[in-house]
């Protein structure tokens, strides 16, 4: 079992605790209400995570990493800048999954800065989640956050392009 399963049995038993401890002494109509309305809340995110979770493998699937490397390697300069954070933003992942590609396309003369928009919004931006976002952080958060963050993806990458 590796660490984060462990923390989260952990985490789990803990609220469990903590829940039997407040049936006992506190008021059992609440905890059962709060109980049914945490499963509930519970399968409603779990069915959009894993919507989430499987559009982005279907998207992993079929646009391989060699397709995004290919078409990131036609271009340079800030097009190829502006191209590497768009794919990055599109694909999205943890960021371990990306550095096989990033490493592809460095390998194959690709820019630092267009890797570098690349990996950033990879893993800071995910078009493919900003639905779940809106919900649970507002529209406006949503857009704020996705916007400054491709703003910072462009900062960085050119200059990474700079100093590398």
């Amino acid at each position: 079992m590796n660490a984060n399963t462990v923390e989260g049995i952990i985490f789990l038993a803990f609220v469990m605790i903590l829940y039997a401890v407040y049936f006992v002494k506190g008021d059992k109509k609440k905890v059962k209400d709060a109980s049914k309305k945490s499963v509930k809340v519970f399968i409603q995110n779990s069915v959009r995570i894993y919507a989430v979770f499987v559009i982005i493998a279907i998207l992993q699937k079929f646009i391989s990493p060699e397709a995004v490397s290919s078409f990131l390697l036609r271009f340079n300069g800030l097009t190829g800048i502006l191209a590497g954070a768009l794919a990055g933003s599109v694909m999205m992942g943890p960021g371990a999954t990306s550095y096989p590609i990033g490493q592809y396309l460095l390998s194959n003369g690709a820019g630092y800065a267009i890797v570098a928009a690349f990996l950033f919004t990879w893993v800071g931006i995910g078009v493919i989640s900003i639905p779940y976002e809106f919900k649970f952080l507002g529209k406006e958060f949503t857009l704020l956050r996705n916007g400054f963050t491709f703003v910072a993806a462009i900062f960085i990458a050119l200059l990474m392009g700079v100093l590398l």
